[in-house]
């Protein structure tokens, strides 16, 4: 398997984006313009109430709020212009009036934010009215530029928002992808907010995989944002695209049972292992990883007499269409239980079973290995599939089970040709 990460196929029933026509677009654009323009007259509107309060009794532009109406605001801070041209605050301000309903005739707006520009091109305010003006134009870069400055550095959830809506409906507009594509080969970091705004957009994070997989071939998906994605990509279905992210984090060929010798810490949220009772000090079971001399790391499963969550722990794995072999190790001279443990593969869409080991019993202090064959259907190839570790018999869960098995050396490996 390659250490990089491959174009990944679709699913079954990934969901495409829907092309942008131009009444989306404006649509688009009328909504992210209407929420900087609201964010930034909330901000004004602080500002005004605070200087009301005398909450900020210093702060020079109260002075030219406070009993003045607009037109006299904007007077005085042409008057401050007059008497210092580098007043960058009075500059900011004024490019504000300008953008906004109340403005005076004869304002000039385009060279006031011009002005504002150069005097603060890294105040929050400047940005958001650069943002504002940019995507009334639906000039794109112009937009992005703004927009990033504003979710990367200065932390503004609007604009990550905003970000979020552009790269989730980009797949129909060349344009607005294009864009978006140039960000990311400069400088790809500004992505991780945006992606993580995609939930609250409600919108599929499988939109934006042309932006993510050109992050991960410039090497810049951090392990934090990847493992968000897997569990986001899970969640919708896209498991190919899941595992192929999985697979990147890893720099290296991953085994179809992920981490099956139990030799390193469990990884939660992508294909690895995970405990469904999480060793709830309730639960009738704790699962430990312990050194056993020659062996090494074996997985560790005590059961306490009490009920318990089933399964004991399971495994998300990808496998494409075709048969397998299924097989493991065993040791427990303890174990009190009717029926014993299996191990089951099932198939993720519909939760049909597709393999399960022979009855895990207690057999002495020697090792033991068994073998069972899976078949893979290709129903269930884009949806994945599940190995879990459960009683034999589903009872048993409900009056618990005594004693200790250990296990190690969990395998599926292919028994013919893949296509």
């Amino acid at each position: 398997m390659n250490t990089t990460a491959q174009s990944p196929g679709g699913s079954a029933n990934q969901s495409a984006a829907r092309p942008l026509t131009p009444v989306r677009v404006l649509a688009m654009v009328a909504l992210v313009v209407g929420a900087l323009w609201l964010g930034w007259q909330s901000w004004r509107v602080n500002i005004t109430m605070s200087c009301w309060k005398n909450e900020w009794p210093h702060l020079a532009v109260c002075g030219d709020i406070v009993g003045r109406t607009p037109a006299e605001q904007i007077a005085r801070l042409q008057e401050r212009l007059v008497q210092n041209r580098g007043d960058a605050e009075a500059k900011i301000l004024l490019a504000n009036w300008a953008s906004s309903p109340d403005a005076t005739p004869g304002m000039n707006a385009p060279a006031l934010l011009a002005a504002a520009i150069q005097a603060a091109p890294q105040d929050g305010r400047v940005l958001r009215l650069q943002a504002n003006d940019a995507l009334s134009q639906q000039q794109w870069p112009e937009a992005l530029d703004p927009l990033i400055r504003l979710s990367r550095y200065h932390g503004d959830a609007e604009a990550a928002q905003i970000l979020a809506v552009l790269m989730g409906n980009a797949g129909g507009d060349e344009k607005v992808m294009a864009a978006l594509m140039a960000a990311t080969q400069a400088d790809g970091g500004w992505l991780d907010r945006p992606l993580r705004a995609f939930p609250k957009a409600e919108i599929p994070v499988g939109n934006a995989m042309p932006l993510i997989l050109t992050l991960m071939d410039n090497g810049a998906l951090t392990p934090s944002l990847g493992q968000f994605l897997i569990g986001r990509l899970k969640g919708e279905q896209r498991w190919m695209e899941a595992h192929a992210i999985w697979r990147h984090l890893w720099k290296r060929s991953v085994p179809l049972v992920f981490n099956g010798d139990f030799e390193q810490p469990f990884v939660r949220g992508g294909f690895d292992w995970e405990v469904a009772d999480a060793n709830d000090h309730r639960s009738g079971v704790r699962v430990n990883t312990v050194g056993r001399g020659e062996r090494g790391q074996v997985l560790q499963v005590s059961f306490t007499g009490k009920a318990m969550k089933p399964p004991v722990l399971r495994q998300d794995l990808m496998l494409l269409p075709g048969n397998y072999s299924l097989s493991g190790r065993m040791q427990s001279s303890d174990l009190r239980s009717e029926q014993g443990l299996a191990w089951v593969v099932s198939c993720a869409k519909d939760g049909r079973e597709l393999a399960r080991s022979p009855a895990l019993k207690a057999g002495g202090r020697d090792w033991t290995s068994w073998r069972v064959a899976l078949t893979m259907p290709a129903d269930c190839t884009g949806f994945g599939a599940k190995l879990a570790l459960q009683t034999f018999a589903p009872f048993e869960a409900k009056t618990g089970l005594r004693g200790e098995a250990l296990f190690d050396d969990l395998q599926i490996k292919p028994q013919s040709a893949q296509p």
